[in-house]
């Protein structure tokens, strides 16, 4: 993989704007370009459930879902299609519906005669075989390469004709064979999973295609979703729409809050065109919650000038900034130890709330804690480092925080120093501010900044320390109970 420097995913990292793409049409909807940000989610039935899938889809529709997915897993579903298409279109619903399709490529081609948009799954359009080390070697790997441009050529061709959307969506869980040989089980295979198929497309001059690389791993995910990015400017490709999810997130607060650390990271960094927030609930709920977690995570409308030297660190490969270990209140932060979640200590009512918070923050402008509370404030330690003493704990408590704390993980660096980073959050107990703290904090521990977090307000000392454990563990980055992934 080329610098990070040299094809970077995104032009300043300290001001994220939506990525520039081609614009696809699937039926009345519009994805990429200057259209907002589309909402998705999926039927739970199958097409030849008609009745059930009609319902579940006008339901869909009901609630403002902009584009309906119907899994179609063999070609008698993909045949239902054509009798849902019907009976959704008399209903007097244009909802846009795209057809789910695995291991099957006979369904792809039948589903699309009567839906608007259709997804492949790159891992088993044409792969379907097993890895051993008797059937994959370099050979193999190149003749697979021809075979997935004969297979998906003709594909390509049909959608063409019918003037059809594509999407092509890789699935970390079910990556081919023959990828894996290549590149292990991997954000890289991921990668050129899709860059494979994509170049059928480019070769065939055929644009209208969106992107997917989804994961249960949000870090994962956001890497895969960066690092596509940046090959698709190597190869000089067009710059095509991305639909971004995590895969079957769950339900109740932790869907929410894994959904958000992913989905919402993305949406900050400005690679999102269309989200479905995965959640093991009736699909109608997912809705309103990703039309929230777009309203929340929005890019702020005029940059910051932080002034401070460009932030390097690698975003597609994770590795913690290296720090060295600062006592809180007697407890270390940094250095060794997993990032701590702690508790404003003017917060604590009563010896209880205290419960499984790691440490106490006395204040914000106590030593060692240093505040920083905006864009001048970090640009005065970046011109004269030497004013904050060695062994602080720095914390920003500005506007943006993750572009905020970018920066000052930045002059760190061009400093020399190695002073850990506190991540710190005052919110109001709604979702608006719970996704968005969620997608903040999970977009930097995703970056590897931050060694402890403190959330202030919410509901209470004790459920604001909840809240920061489960945000570390929807992010991967801590775990703190069983984690469940609904497959």
């Amino acid at each position: 993989m080329t610098k990070f420097s040299e094809f970077p995913y995104v032009a300043d990292r300290f001001n994220a704007v939506r990525r520039e793409t081609v614009q696809v049409r699937v039926g009345e909807a519009l994805i990429g370009g200057n259209a907002p940000i589309l909402v998705q989610s999926m039927t739970t039935t199958k097409p030849k459930d008609v009745e059930k899938t009609v319902a579940e889809t006008l339901a869909l529709a009901k609630v403002g879902c902009g584009l309906v997915r119907i899994t179609a897993p063999t070609f008698a579903d993909a045949q239902g299609l054509e009798e849902v298409m019907k009976q959704v279109r008399a209903a007097g619903c244009t909802v846009p519906v795209s057809a789910d399709i695995h291991f099957q490529p006979k369904a792809a081609f039948e589903a699309l005669k009567w839906v608007e948009k259709v997804r492949i799954n790159p891992g088993n359009f044409v792969d379907t075989g097993i890895l051993t080390l008797e059937n994959q070697t370099d050979k193999s790997f190149d003749e697979g390469k021809e075979k997935v441009a004969e297979a998906f050529t003709p594909f390509v061709q049909e959608a063409k004709r019918l003037g059809r959307a594509i999407r092509i969506g890789v699935n970390h869980g079910s990556l081919s064979a023959r990828m894996i040989y290549r590149y292990g089980d991997t954000v890289e295979g991921m990668v050129e999973s899709a860059m494979e198929y994509l170049a059928v497309c480019e070769a065939e001059h055929f644009d209208q295609v969106v992107l997917s690389l989804k994961s249960s791993n949000p870090r994962v995910a956001i890497a895969a979703y960066r690092m596509l990015a940046a090959r698709i400017k190597q190869e000089g490709f067009k710059p095509y729409p991305f639909h971004v999810g995590v895969t079957e997130a769950g339900a109740g607060a932790d869907g929410r809050l894994k959904s958000a650390a992913g989905i919402g990271a993305l949406l900050l960094d400005g690679l999102a065109d269309t989200i479905r927030v995965s959640l093991t609930e009736d699909p109608v709920a997912e809705v309103p919650v990703a039309q929230e977690l777009i309203k929340a995570c929005a890019l702020p409308a005029a940059p910051t000038a932080y002034n401070v030297p460009v932030f390097e660190k690698d975003p597609y490969h994770y590795e913690r900034r290296a720090t060295e270990a600062v006592k809180v209140s007697g407890v270390e932060i940094g250095g060794n130890s997993p990032v701590k979640v702690g508790v404003k200590a003017d917060a604590i009512a009563l010896t209880g709330e205290r419960r499984n918070a790691e440490f106490a923050l006395p204040s914000l402008d106590a030593a060692p804690v240093v505040q920083f509370k905006d864009a001048m404030d970090i640009a005065g330690f970046a011109q004269n480092p030497s004013a904050v003493p060695a062994g602080s704990v720095f914390c920003y408590t500005g506007p943006e925080m993750v572009s905020g704390v970018r920066a000052l993980a930045a002059a760190l660096a061009a400093a020399g120093r190695q002073d850990p980073i506190l991540l710190y959050a005052k919110i109001a107990d709604n979702e608006t501010e719970t996704l968005r703290v969620s997608a903040d904090i999970g977009s930097l521990v995703t970056d590897g900044l931050g060694d402890a977090v403190v959330i202030d307000g919410y509901k209470g000392a004790k459920e604001s320390v909840l809240l920061a454990f489960d945000i570390l563990q929807a992010a991967y980055c801590r775990r703190s109970k069983t984690n469940f992934i609904s497959c």
